[in-house]
């Protein structure tokens, strides 16, 4: 299962994205699974708190590129939709929910920590929105919760040049609530748990509408996602993010086998043949 779903005895709701092979990046099962766990928790009784992390010391490297490099422009737009459906939900939650950011939370993995109401990191986690450099926008919802949660000139400023904030740069910008050294971090995520487990559950259930009829929202992500990812120059940036991983994993792979490497270039030399 691509995301998974456990509920403790003190009623916390443990979300967990589990596909560490890949940093924990969003293809479409993965959201799909996360809508569907949320799900699962808004129709319980016994959860109080919700905390979302990701398996293999990475929150989320964001959507899966692979998707994203040739879709047409019906298939970005629903996958845009799917997005929005899943982390709004989340949001909406009548529970509050806290994201575990530690490794990185990129693109689509900072859009997800953001539709959270505490963000919790490491002090050297690193958190930022990249889409511009791939000629796609945000597109689950992120830019309006960036905007409110810290502010129209950080939002210009993330989107723009996409840069990477250290989990300590992110708190003194109030993109997080904390950060800590990597040791201290779940201590401070269980501190966090029972900050929120004491308030009682009605009270934060309208405490979430009233802040939820504040919020910002921008109508047009999808019809921007379809636009975008049919751009010939996004196509090609993507596809060139790709490239680069994979020639990234086979200079790794051949470092880390030197005398394989060289047999296979050996036998390509005498049969004429490809080492790929």
């Amino acid at each position: 299962m691509p995301v998974t779903l456990t509920v403790d005895p003190d009623g916390v709701a443990h979300l967990t994205l589990d596909r560490p092979s890949k940093r924990n990046a969003l293809d479409r099962a993965m959201v799909e699974s996360l809508r569907d766990r949320v799900a699962e928790i808004r129709d319980r009784d016994d959860v109080r708190v919700v905390v979302v992390r990701g398996a293999g010391g990475t929150f989320c490297a964001g959507a899966d590129i692979a998707d994203w490099v040739q879709p047409p422009h019906h298939l970005a737009v629903t996958m845009s939709e799917l997005g929005q459906e899943a982390f709004g939900a989340l949001a909406a939650l009548p529970v509050a929910s806290i994201a575990v950011i530690e490794g990185g939370a990129f693109g689509g993995g900072l859009e997800l920590a953001l539709a959270c109401d505490v963000r919790v990191a490491t002090d050297d986690a690193a958190l930022g929105l990249p889409e511009l450099s791939l000629g796609n926008l945000p597109a689950w919802g992120g830019i309006a919760r960036l905007v409110d949660i810290a502010g129209l000139g950080v939002a210009r400023h993330l989107l723009l040049t996409g840069e990477l904030l250290s989990g300590t740069r992110a708190v003194e910008l109030l993109l997080v609530s904390s950060a800590h050294p990597a040791a201290d971090l779940q201590a401070a995520v269980d501190t966090s748990v029972a900050r929120l487990l004491a308030a009682e559950p009605t009270a934060v259930r309208l405490t979430k509408q009233v802040l939820a009829a504040l919020g910002s929202t921008v109508t047009s992500d999808s019809a921007l996602a379809g636009y975008t990812a049919g751009l010939e120059s996004s196509r090609g940036r993507k596809q060139e993010f790709l490239d680069r991983k994979a020639a990234a994993r086979a200079a790794k792979a051949a470092a880390a086998h030197p005398i394989d490497s060289v047999d296979r270039v050996d036998a390509a030399t005498f049969t004429g043949g490809s080492t790929s």
